[in-house]
């Protein structure tokens, strides 16, 4: 009975391993390495910092509110709108491409409105 178990579990990994293998090869499992002996999943999304003058600006990403500056928002890699209000001053706003694993700081000056 012993060595039945043993050839049922040896087969087990072994059917395991081949599956694994067969992942990495069609790229459903990938990793990336990052030192000696460390691994980590691909970066999907980017941290990006946002800072304005005046400060507590609120921040639109795609027209949606994400915070007030100073932020740190993580954002997937990509083009974004942009946008950056504050009561008596003009919206500052820009298009935002975003690269996957390329942290970015945005700094807005904001024009005071006549």
């Amino acid at each position: 009975m012993s060595d039945d178990r043993s050839r049922i579990f040896s087969r087990d990994i072994t059917l395991v391993f081949l599956v694994l293998i067969a992942l990495a090869f069609t790229g459903c499992v990938s990793v990336q390495k990052t030192g000696e002996g460390k691994t980590s999943p691909p970066p999907e999304t980017t941290a990006v910092s946002f800072r304005s003058v005046p400060e507590d600006a609120e921040v639109y990403i795609n027209g949606q509110f994400r915070g007030t500056t100073p932020v740190t928002l993580h954002l997937a890699a990509g083009t974004h709108s942009i946008e950056i209000r504050f009561d008596g001053y003009q919206p500052w706003s820009r298009e935002l491409v975003v690269v996957a694993g390329d942290d970015t700081r945005v700094a807005a000056t904001l024009q005071a409105r006549d």
